[in-house]
């Protein structure tokens, strides 16, 4: 029972990168995990994807986006949890729409993403699918 309580602890600790084999992987994940620490296991895993900034932006799909990571990250020293989230995504730039084929519809998946910003993993994904549904349009009256 003991072992079981220490090991708990242990997990739920912030990464010690001091002694690790890749330092620099370690400090970068440890960012990720200071932004999800408060969730639970199956979203904190999502979270963490989500919130580490990558080692390098060179080969990135969103080059802006993950230097705009990596910097709110650094910003954001000093904070843990949902107030960490909240100082990274209000750091991150606006999704840059203007070379989208469907402007309208990447800046609805823009504002649907914001929305479900503290919804992680499945729960994240079903949120904004379902913020990009579209509304039927009312029928006649008479039909």
């Amino acid at each position: 029972m003991l072992v079981s309580a220490m090991w708990s602890v242990a997990v739920l600790a912030a990464p010690d990168c001091n002694k690790a084999m890749a330092p620099q992987r370690c400090a970068s994940y440890r960012q990720g995990w200071l932004s999800c620490n408060d969730m639970a296991e199956g979203a904190r895993r999502s979270c963490i994807e989500q919130y580490t900034p990558a080692l390098s932006c060179k080969r990135s799909r969103d080059a802006r986006h993950c230097e705009a990571l990596q910097a709110a990250q650094t910003a954001c020293d000093g904070s843990e949890g949902q107030a960490r989230r909240s100082c990274v995504r209000e750091q991150l730039p606006a999704p840059d729409c203007s070379r989208a084929t469907s402007k309208a519809r990447c800046e609805q998946r823009a504002a649907a993403e914001l929305n479900c910003a503290e919804n992680a993993g499945q729960q994240g994904r079903e949120c904004v699918r379902k913020a990009l549904i579209p509304v039927p349009a009312a029928l006649p009256a008479g039909h």
